[in-house]
């Protein structure tokens, strides 16, 4: 019997990710307020590109899992919800 892995509960992802992401930007706002699409570099965020870094890290480390480089081949990470996928999983039809 094949084993699978065990996705993330989406939920609990997603709390964890837009907490990381009010924290690095050192926004004003309560993490359940930020919207799924709410971009990363806009007037609410404003995470520069040291601070992505630091969000990656800090997701690294939150949920014990390096993010391997070929993960981020062809993706874009500008919104809430990109960070959100890239913890949760490949999205479909993604290349």
């Amino acid at each position: 019997m094949e084993r699978r892995p065990v996705r993330p509960d989406q939920d609990a992802v997603r709390e964890t990710v837009k907490h990381i992401v009010v924290t690095e930007a050192r926004a004003a706002v309560e993490p359940s307020r930020v919207p799924d699409g709410e971009p990363l570099d806009g007037e609410l965020l404003k995470v520069s590109s040291m601070g992505l870094l630091g969000i990656l890290t800090r997701l690294e480390d939150e949920f014990g899992a390096a993010l391997p480089d070929d993960l981020f081949a062809g993706r874009s990470l500008k919104t809430v919800q990109d960070l959100i996928d890239l913890v949760t999983g490949p999205v479909e039809g993604a290349v």
